[in-house]
């Protein structure tokens, strides 16, 4: 990761343990913008990604989850949920794009990578099939969402990337927003805020990591890894 984001990296991560300290008094003033911290500072240590294409794509990902943040920490937003599943929908979509423009071939994939990317589409189904009977009207816009996480998660699995942090970052989100929907269509699991928010802000913090070290060709003195 370049030397400029690290700080901005390491920062933001203070701003989710802070949150996620603060959970114990949810909800309270200023709430939405407690919680936009974290993508923030993530979008500040992006700027310093030095390709191009795929910074362009980084920003618009943590914006939409910057969005999707707020929405959904806003309670009095009648459709405060709806807008926040289409934000992080989105989200979802420019780290798709992203990820598959460094995918490697599925022969070149590690093979937990390959049997991670199956368990994935099981996991999609088996979890949309467990929130059916209390979607009503959503089991469209939830469809929709699933296969694109489902899709964002595989793309980042089959990215040529250095070492695991993306990786595992998108599948800590994948659990992050599957007990949003248990949660939302199924029942109230225990700790449910904080697992909720942990396993997302691990998920930023380690994708836009894996991202920042893609290998990409660059002058041996301009990298700092």
């Amino acid at each position: 990761m370049p030397r400029g984001a690290r700080r901005f990296w390491w920062l933001a991560a203070i701003a989710g343990a802070a949150y996620a300290l603060s959970l114990r008094s949810t909800p309270y003033a200023d709430q939405a913008i407690a919680k936009l911290f974290l993508c923030a500072l993530l979008l500040f240590a992006a700027m310093y990604h030095r390709v191009p294409g795929e910074r362009v794509w980084l920003w618009a990902a943590l914006i939409f989850s910057g969005a999707g943040d707020v929405l959904l920490a806003i309670p009095a937003l009648s459709q405060g949920f709806v807008m926040g599943l289409g934000a992080f929908l989105l989200a979802h979509l420019a780290y798709f794009v992203l990820f598959w423009r460094v995918r490697r071939r599925w022969t070149e994939v590690p093979a937990w990578h390959r049997v991670a990317i199956m368990a994935v589409w099981i996991a999609a189904a088996l979890s949309y099939a467990m929130y059916w009977p209390g979607m009503g009207e959503l089991k469209a816009p939830v469809a929709c969402y699933v296969i694109v996480l489902a899709m964002m998660a595989s793309a980042a699995l089959l990215a040529n990337l250095r070492g695991e942090w993306a990786a595992v970052g998108a599948l800590l989100f994948t659990v992050s927003d599957a007990l949003i929907g248990t949660t939302r269509f199924v029942g109230t699991i225990p700790a449910q805020e904080y697992a909720i928010w942990i396993l997302y802000a691990l998920a930023q913090w380690l994708l836009v990591a894996g991202i920042m070290a893609i290998r990409a060709p660059q002058p041996a003195s301009d990298v700092s890894q």
